[in-house]
């Protein structure tokens, strides 16, 4: 699996996912927007580097956390019931890579004096679509579902719908981000989980 640099230049392993038509399965919603916060001690602490980042990195980096965060989740869960050997390698191979993804993330955002979370009201996102996140029952779903080829079948039908909904976030990011680190993340998350998504698709029983 190709590797991919972390902000601080250490390697992490990236992983490679399927499409396999799920997104009805998914609650997969479009990225939003999200205010730079201001400090009330700013005087009293140095300030994040003015111009580096913008409004989108941020809200990015914000809807991004709980996005990967999940799919940590679900990875976890695979790698630990899946029946086929490929898919545990491949849950294994994600979670570790998401994991150090999300470091990154909370790391940039605590540099920028910035919270790690958006607003978690949805009328506060819909003039940009919402929340990306996973519905909550599709997790609940996975884990009432027992080890063995069914689980494998649910979980890469419900996986490829999740990465699906990291490339439309990261594209956004790569479209109007301004911070070098989170558009690099960005374009790597696309490649990434592109590939993800085919693999997924090969993993797939009876595709």
């Amino acid at each position: 699996m190709a590797g991919r640099l972390t902000r601080t230049g250490r390697p992490a392993n990236a992983a490679g996912l399927p499409v396999a038509g799920i997104l009805a399965a998914c609650l997969l919603l479009a990225g939003c927007g999200s205010t730079l916060a201001a400090t009330s001690d700013a005087a009293e602490t140095a300030p994040p580097l003015a111009g580096t980042f913008n409004d989108t990195d941020v809200m990015f980096l914000q809807m991004a956390i709980p996005q990967h965060e999940q799919g940590v989740e679900l990875a976890a869960l695979a790698a630990d019931r899946a029946s086929d050997a490929d898919v545990r390698d491949l849950a294994a191979a994600v979670e570790a890579t998401q994991t150090d993804e999300v470091a990154d993330m909370k790391e940039w955002l605590r540099d920028w004096d910035q919270p790690l979370s958006a607003d978690p009201d949805a009328h506060a996102h819909a003039g940009h679509g919402g929340m990306h996140a996973t519905d909550p029952e599709v997790l609940a779903t996975l884990r009432r579902t027992p080890a063995g080829p069914g689980f494998d079948r649910t979980f890469l039908n419900l996986f490829t719908g999740h990465q699906h909904g990291a490339v439309d976030l990261a594209r956004m990011e790569a479209r109007a981000g301004k911070y070098p680190g989170a558009v690099e993340l960005a374009d790597r998350i696309v490649d990434s989980r592109t590939a993800e998504i085919r693999q997924l698709a090969r993993l797939l029983p009876g595709r």
